[in-house]
C-alpha cells in the first residue's frame, strides 16, 4: 500500500483505500478530528529494532478538515504498533 487515507474520530484512526471518500468514513453526528492522506514508513527504534511509523500530510476535501501531521502521525502510529 504505497498511500491511503485516513480519518481521527472520537481519538481513534481509521485507515481505508485512497479510493474511498473521507466523508464515507465518519458516521452521523461523529466528530472527525483530523483526516487527510497516509504512508508508511520502516524506522529503527531506540534498541536497533525496524519499526513501522506513519506519516500523516494533507487534508479532506469531502470534509474539510486539515490533518494534523505530528499528533495524528502519533495516533496511527500508536494503533498499528500497539498490541494491545
Amino acid at each position: 500500500m504505497n498511500e491511503a487515507k485516513y480519518v481521527i474520530v472520537n481519538g481513534s484512526g481509521i485507515i481505508f483505500s485512497a479510493a474511498i471518500q473521507h466523508k464515507d468514513m465518519v458516521g452521523y453526528n461523529e466528530k472527525c478530528e483530523g483526516a487527510g492522506f497516509v504512508r508508511f514508513a520502516v524506522e529503527k527504534d531506540s534498541y536497533g529494532d525496524d519499526i513501522i511509523v506513519a506519516k500523516c500530510y494533507g487534508k479532506s476535501i469531502s470534509l474539510d478538515i486539515e490533518s494534523r501531521p505530528e499528533k495524528d502521525s502519533k495516533i496511527l502510529t500508536r494503533q498499528i504498533t500497539n498490541p494491545f
